[in-house]
């Protein structure tokens, strides 16, 4: 039998893949699902379909997953920061277990035993670094992440994955580009100075601060200083310079402007 798209099927979820997208099964095709959790019993409505494969969304939970959760994150089934909010953790380190064992198996053609996963003390704020992609609309600056295959910002304050001082690094961000008139990055027409905010916290709590810009020169450098200097940890602000017409979110040249070249974590942590 062959899926057309717009087709709606009955879909027993039974894996997680390497990018997050829960799959099944149906005749021997497999579809690939965002959002679901193995284990779901589904009504998929088909989006995209190919020889091999089909892409579908969730219509319908007939039956939930035992390992099915609700998200604590409002944006986390439009933005593609994270996969797993909405499955336990139980759950995310059975198939991180997964797939390390497939990857020293399957493709390593490696027989060895795989140690089970020693989950995290805590799996909120444990990320030190970020790359925010910006837009700026009528003054209003946005922050976040890309919506899941997308270039489409989704604003994400209060990421639950994120350390709690980069929400107030944000914001001062947002001050600067609203009273020095800061206009944002369009990668259609290669126009506009801010493209990206690049953030990093150590584990002693220093903040290094960097704009990633498209032009030679940051207006407005004071300012900015003043604005981020207010956050408590804050040891470095710097601009980084990337002219070129590309997905890659660094430039080769890296100016600070306010502090150290560097930033320290304690012997026990890295950054």
């Amino acid at each position: 039998m062959d899926i057309k798209k717009n087709d709606e099927i009955k879909l027993n979820i039974e894996a997680v893949t390497s990018e997050g997208s829960a799959v099944g099964h149906y005749d021997g095709i497999a579809v690939f699902v965002r959002g679901a959790v193995p284990g779901d019993i589904i009504i998929a409505h088909i989006i995209k379909t190919s020889k091999r494969y089909c892409i579908g969304i969730i219509k319908e939970i007939i039956t939930r997953s035992p390992s099915r959760i609700e998200s604590d994150c409002p944006v986390s089934d439009k933005c593609g920061g994270c996969s797993f909010r909405n499955m336990t953790y139980e759950e995310e380190l059975k198939y991180k277990s997964g797939r390390v064992k497939d990857a020293v198996e399957r493709i390593g053609h490696l027989s060895v035993p795989i140690k089970d996963v020693v989950g995290a003390d805590s799996v909120d704020g444990y990320r030190n670094k970020c790359q925010y992609p910006v837009s700026i609309c009528d003054g209003e600056l946005f922050a976040g992440f890309y919506a899941y295959k997308s270039h489409r910002i989704i604003p994400s304050t209060g990421c639950k994955l994120q350390n709690a001082a980069f929400d107030g690094c944000i914001e001062r961000f947002a001050d600067w580009a609203e009273k020095a008139d800061i206009s944002s990055y369009d990668e259609n027409t290669g126009r506009g100075l801010l493209r990206h905010i690049y953030l990093r916290r150590t584990s002693l709590g220093e903040i290094m601060a960097c704009a990633v810009i498209n032009s030679d020169t940051l207006p407005e450098r004071e300012l900015l200083i003043s604005e981020l200097t207010k956050i408590d940890g804050m040891r470095s602000v710097c601009y980084n310079v990337n002219k070129e017409n590309s997905n890659v979110i660094l430039g080769d040249k890296t100016e600070v402007i306010w502090g150290s070249e560097t930033v320290t974590a304690s012997a026990k942590n890295s950054i």
